[in-house]
């Protein structure tokens, strides 16, 4: 779990900017997306222009997130500039391998045009066209950090003599991890059609019957995992604008396909069919409900009110960008690294969602005219007033509300009962035991401490006596980092920071009673 749980501390950073890049994306969007016409018209030049430099360079840091998150994980604190061009180089080595070894039998949207890689040939027999890289999204990047670090550790015991002793270690590290990255391309080109043949199989499931609740809940957990691993344009494209989500014949005889297309131009032309938008739905609940409850959970659980004091405008920016812009995408990565059984709950009650609002036959859709799944932002308060005005509407504006307050409490208390009883020793192993009593011997006992304070990630000890401290033993005990600050000592347990400061308050008591 210490291993699991350095994921966080490595890869807050990068977290973090594309946090920025959603809101930056959030904003460029409010300001020039047409959609919102009708609550505002913004003419002004300079501030539409602000809008597109916005959207633009949000929508940059969303699609290559994980170069961001790459470029953290290959990063070391000595020779940093070593690890980071050889890992660039190697991720760009991978994605062509993929593109030239994939099989060309899968659709389109298994391919993507990645840091605008593209082959073009029609002499080469199997490449005729336009080729790709093959989408490998946070498993690629995850398998060029790993090849990267063991290329830099291999260099660092290169010979100076040999064959290749005109070669400095640098440039070493480089070549052999160009070498592994282009066999581990040519092995995933391979290995993952496999893997896409099985998600293609599931949207052909969903596909068969759109109208089954079943169908939606597998829709709504397959979407949300492959956009954790950044893998949704894969099953967003085929039901959003494609014939898997339906199509519709217009007044003229055009059809038009997929669910958000439908949407759009039905609603352009007042021919608004309320059959579709049965893929958009949940994601009102979703950004103006429930990820508030979880925000405001998770705020709950901080006990120095100083911190609290601190964290309140973060906290109050994160829930206006969730409901006026939509933060899933950090969120669920977030919660992927820090809370893996919370990130479960919540994959799963997004499925409950598609499948209840399925049930209930109600739907509101996705008033979108741009062509990339992975930037949209559906599902936002602003986009819900401009459905007010329309009285066909209302029964699923008022359902959306309905469920919407429900799932926002469901989800601030359960993510409460997460971090006080569910992060550690959720099968009774005695964890929480062993790291109570480990935490107690490494920082000389109950009468060493002051006072306690927790939050999500880390746990905090006023000490009497800091110099007793054993910080190698909080180490082994799982925490990722152990830190002296002016509100005490910082031990870095992760989500089980709350649970295990709660039994060293309870051992504190007991302690108390005895004397």
């Amino acid at each position: 779990m210490r291993l699991w749980r350095s994921f966080f501390e490595v890869f807050q950073f990068p977290l973090k900017v594309l946090l920025l890049g959603v809101i930056v994306y959030g904003i460029g969007n409010i300001l020039i997306n047409p959609a919102f016409s009708s609550i505002f018209v913004i003419k002004n030049d300079v501030i539409i222009l602000i809008g597109e430099l916005f959207n633009r360079l949000g929508s940059l840091i969303i699609v290559n997130s994980p170069i961001l998150f790459l470029l953290r994980g290959v990063n070391r604190r000595v020779n940093a500039g070593t690890t980071i061009m050889a890992g660039f180089i190697g991720y760009l080595t991978f994605l062509v391998m993929t593109m030239l070894f994939a099989s060309k039998s899968l659709p389109s949207t298994a391919f993507s045009p990645i840091l605008g890689i593209s082959f073009v040939t029609n002499n080469i027999p199997g490449f005729s066209g336009v080729n790709y890289p093959l989408q490998t999204g946070a498993i690629g990047m995850i398998i060029v950090i790993l090849i990267t670090r063991l290329s830099y550790k291999q260099s660092r015991n290169k010979s100076g003599y040999g064959f290749f002793a005109f070669l400095d270690k640098d440039i070493y590290a480089v070549i052999i991890n160009i070498f592994y990255c282009a066999l581990a391309g040519i092995l995933v080109a391979i290995l993952f059609t496999p893997f896409y043949e099985f998600i293609f199989r599931v949207i052909t499931f969903i596909s068969k019957d759109i109208t089954n609740p079943m169908s939606l809940f597998t829709y709504g957990v397959t979407e949300r995992l492959m956009t954790t691993f950044h893998l949704s344009n894969i099953i967003r494209t085929p039901f959003w604008f494609q014939a898997n989500g339906g199509t519709w014949a217009n007044s003229v005889g055009e059809s038009i396909a997929g669910d958000v297309n439908i949407w759009t131009v039905s609603l352009a032309a007042n021919q608004l069919q309320q059959s579709s938008g049965k893929f958009i739905t949940p994601y009102y609940v979703l950004n103006i409900f429930a990820v508030p409850g979880l925000i405001w959970g998770i705020f709950s659980i901080y006990t120095d009110k100083f911190e609290k004091r601190r964290l309140m405008t973060f906290f109050i920016i994160a829930t206006l960008v969730s409901v006026f812009t939509g933060v899933l995408y950090p969120l669920e990565i977030l919660l992927f690294m820090l809370a893996p059984l919370l990130y479960l709950f919540h994959i799963v009650f997004t499925g409950g969602l598609f499948a209840t609002f399925q049930a209930l036959g109600y739907s509101l859709g996705f008033n979108y005219s741009g062509s990339s799944a992975v930037v949209a932002s559906p599902g936002t308060l602003l986009e819900l007033i401009t459905y007010i005005k329309n009285p066909n509407l209302m029964d699923s504006i008022r359902w959306i509300v309905i469920v919407g307050v429900i799932s926002g409490i469901v989800y601030f208390f359960f993510t409460r009962f997460y971090f006080l009883h569910l992060a550690v020793d959720l099968f009774n192993t005695g964890n929480t035991k062993r790291m109570t009593e480990g935490t107690l011997v490494a920082i000389g006992g109950t009468s060493n401490i002051k006072m306690i304070n927790t939050s999500v990630g880390k746990l905090t000890i006023q000490l009497f006596d800091p110099t007793v401290v054993d910080a190698n033993k909080l180490l082994s005990l799982g925490a990722t980092r152990v830190t002296e600050t002016k509100a005490g000592l910082s031990i870095h347990y992760g989500a089980a920071s709350t649970i295990v400061g709660k039994s060293l308050k309870k051992s504190l008591r007991d302690t108390l009673r005895s004397e």
